[in-house]
């Protein structure tokens, strides 16, 4: 029963995820620093969600891209070949 409620809360957010990127534009789906406040507020309504939604999206996917640019520098522990060493 608890995996079956674990498993219903990720479809929920994985839908309203996705819900958020098909209301996003082309160019902000390719380049989301072009996203300010109205955009924000036309995506959350196109979307179903709040703007705060957005902004936490938006948020998550910076971090993502900032531990993905580090992870890439040369001599880090987890880039390239030496990740499996």
């Amino acid at each position: 029963l608890h995996l079956s409620i674990r498993r219903q809360r990720q479809m929920c957010i994985r839908d309203r995820v996705e819900a958020i990127i098909y209301s996003m534009t082309f160019e902000e789906r390719q380049s989301p620093s072009i996203i300010n406040g109205s955009r924000r507020r036309r995506i959350a309504k196109g979307s179903g969600t709040t703007a705060q939604d957005i902004n936490q999206l938006l948020s998550q996917f910076k971090q993502m891209q900032q531990m993905m640019k580090q992870f890439s520098k040369p001599g880090s522990r987890f880039s390239g070949k030496q990740m499996f060493k």
